[in-house]
């Protein structure tokens, strides 16, 4: 069950980061400079891909979603306390809140993507304790 959910939200994340990313551009109100901007869209869509593709890989129980999802979770961590950052610069309090608990969220997910990875790896046979 826990992994359906961390499937479908993993899903959910891809499709609401390029979303969000698009309304933002669209809406012409981006303050950073060019080449930052760049560099930082890079980095969300392939934080966005990660996400998207690992959730559909864990939902069809293939083995690599969870690596990919460790990898994407990993991520959104950075990227939601870096937003946290952002807002809170700003002083926009409810945007730093969410990005915040956004951050425990993911940090518990990837608690127990990383326990699960454990767990697997311990009975798999190519592991030796």
């Amino acid at each position: 069950m826990k992994n359906k959910v961390i499937g479908i939200c993993s899903i959910f994340i891809g499709i609401a980061v390029t979303g969000s990313w698009v309304l933002i551009l669209s809406s012409g109100e981006v303050e950073e400079g060019q080449t930052e901007i760049t560099f930082h869209l890079i980095s969300e869509f392939i934080m966005a891909i990660f996400c998207f593709v690992s959730g559909i890989l864990i939902l069809k129980k293939h083995p690599l979603g969870n690596i990919l999802n460790i990898i994407g979770l990993s991520m959104i961590l950075y990227s939601v306390l870096n937003d946290a950052g952002y807002y809170g610069e700003r002083n926009e309090l409810a945007f730093t809140v969410l990005f915040i608990l956004l951050f425990l969220v993911s940090g518990i997910a990837l608690a127990v993507q990383l326990w699960e990875f454990k767990r697997d790896l311990n009975q798999s046979r190519f592991y030796s304790s």
